[in-house]
Formats: structure tokens, sequence, C-alpha cells
């Protein structure tokens, strides 16, 4: 039996499926049985992923589609890629970027120093930040200064400046990974003119983007995950302003403010709202340092429950979504 399409689901960023994620493509779910019952595939639970004569099917398929896609092998971890999947599927059916394209980056990792939460921040009565005290930071600032706008009117960095910085300093850096980088376009034809800047791997540049995290339940216990994860993510973008993109991370190339929202994903609506009372009473501290930047929580169970398409990903997230902070 020919499969097509559905063989062509099971590319390198979506190397898993279940039943449900299939019918979300306009796919046939049924036929999940099929590919596994002709050895194409396998079960792990409920989830399916190619077998090794899954694979050279798709590769079959992609060359008579002329398609450069390879076959997706799936890591240890097949719920991260569920996870990445499925809020791509969501997200993309819920608006429709009429004038605008949409970019989904599962898994985006961006170099940051390598500094353990008791360096990152404090909580003692308050939250301190104390991540841009550290010495790694403070010399960042001393051999990066030129920033905002300032840094439009220097050469830009060389696509190696943050590898060679980090190997210069002796240190190895540590990863700030996003589970899935949204990257909104909005308007994108009024861009085509300028020319991407050299270190910016995974296409910054004049977009909006929305760093979406899977998330543990919002509660006392994980609160320091949360804080680290929004300091580790304060740590990228101060790598991206000063030696990846500087100039660029918080206007566009035509001086339009620039979106970086820190988004916690959730299962369920009451998870949503408990994010926010576990960090909203935190105010503006929460991000002075890296300000502008918001932090935001969202769930699966309102993306699904949304009954329209929006026009564009601003119509949908501040509707069906919850601000822990904003920037003023």
């Amino acid at each position: 039996m020919d499969y097509g399409s559905l063989l062509l689901l099971f590319d390198e960023e979506n190397p898993c499926w279940t039943e449900k994620l299939v019918q979300l493509t306009g796919e046939d779910p049924a036929l999940l049985a099929d590919i596994v019952r002709d050895g194409l595939a396998e079960r792990k639970g409920e989830i399916c992923v190619l077998t090794g004569e899954g694979r050279e099917a798709f590769r079959k398929e992609a060359a008579e589609s002329y398609l450069s896609a390879e076959p997706g092998i799936p890591g240890l971890d097949l719920g991260k890629h569920l996870f990445r999947t499925r809020l791509r599927l969501l997200l993309d059916r819920k608006h429709i970027q009429r004038w605008g394209l949409k970019e989904y980056v599962p898994g985006a990792c961006f170099s940051v120093p390598d500094l353990e939460d008791a360096l990152l921040f404090s909580l003692d009565g308050r939250l301190d930040w104390k991540w841009p005290s550290s010495p790694a930071v403070e010399r960042m600032r001393i051999d990066w200064p030129v920033t905002g706008l300032a840094a439009r009117r220097i050469a830009s960095p060389p696509a190696d400046a943050s590898a060679r910085w980090f190997e210069n300093l002796g240190e190895v850096p540590a990863v700030f990974e996003t589970d899935l980088l949204y990257l909104s376009r909005y308007d994108f034809q009024a861009y085509t003119s300028f020319d991407p800047l050299p270190g910016d791997r995974w296409g910054l540049l004049n977009a909006d983007r929305f760093f979406c995290m899977d998330s543990p339940s919002p509660e006392t216990v994980s609160l320091e995950w949360f804080l680290g994860t929004v300091g580790r993510f304060q740590l990228a973008l101060e790598v991206l302003r000063r030696m990846v993109l500087p100039g660029f991370m918080d206007l566009d190339s035509h001086d339009q403010d620039g979106i970086n929202w820190l988004v916690f994903l959730f299962e369920t609506e009451k998870e949503a709202e408990r994010c926010v009372s576990l960090l909203a009473h935190f105010g503006q501290d929460l991000i002075r340092p890296a300000i502008p930047m918001d932090v935001w929580a969202l769930s699966f169970e309102a993306l699904e429950a949304f009954s329209e398409k929006a026009e564009t990903i601003h119509d949908l997230l501040p509707v069906i979504g919850k601000a822990v902070v904003r920037t003023p």
C-alpha cells in the first residue's frame, strides 16, 4: 500500500506520531495501524515511530516528491517530540497569518554562561537576580559594550563571535534550549531587502519570537525551575543583544518593536492560572534585568478549545494566554 503523505509526516522535526496528532493534520489516523502491520513503523505504547524499513520508504517517497526531507530518528524523550509536534499543529490551526510567515523551530539552542541557580538568582525575602554581576557577564559587557541602535553603526559580529568569546574566556557555555521557538514574520515582504546577519543561526532577525517551554506543574517545589528558566532566558537575550544580533533584538530593521516572549506551556487552564499565581507577585522584578521581555502562561486546553481562527498570533495568544508579567 502507498502511504504517501502519511509516511512523510515522520520527518526529522516530527519523528513521533499518535492517532490524535495525525488527525490534526487531516490524514487518516487509522492508517497508522496499517504502516505498523506492514513493518514500516513500530509502536511504543500509543506512539508510532518509523522502523529502518520505514525510513527507507520515507526516503523513497521524499525523492519521488522532489523533497529534500530526511526521516526522523526519535531521541530518548518521546514525550518531548510529541509536545513539539502537538504545539506546532495547534498553533498553526488556530491562526491564519494571511500576510505573513509562520516558522516553527523545535529545540532551538542558545549558548549562555554556565551559571548554576545559586549564581543566577537568590530568594532572600525578595527576588534578586545575581547573573548581571557574575564575572562572565561583566566580562561580556566589557568586551561587547555596544547594544541598541548604536550597534547598527558598527560591523555586525562574525558568525562565530559568541563561540570564540566563550573559548577565549576559557569556559564551556551552557545551553538555553527552548522546546519550540515560534517565529512570526508578519508583512514579511517589507523585509526582503534586508540581508541576514552572520551569526543569526535561527533566523531571529525581523521576527516576533515566542520561546515555548514544556513546563512542570507550577507548585512551590518547582519555583526554582521556573526562576532558573527565566534567568537562563535572560542570559540568552544578553548574549543575543551583544554578540549575535546587537541592534536588532528589540527593534526590527524598520525600527518596529520586536517581541521576545517566554511562554510556559501546561496541559490545563488551572495549571496556567497557578503559574500566574506562582510568579506574577514578583512583578517587574521577574524581568527587570532583561527588559523588554514578557512572560506568559498558556494551556493546551485553551488552545484546543479556541473555536475561531485568529488572523495573527497576536490575535490569538493574548486572548487565550495568561500574562505573568509584561514589559510596561
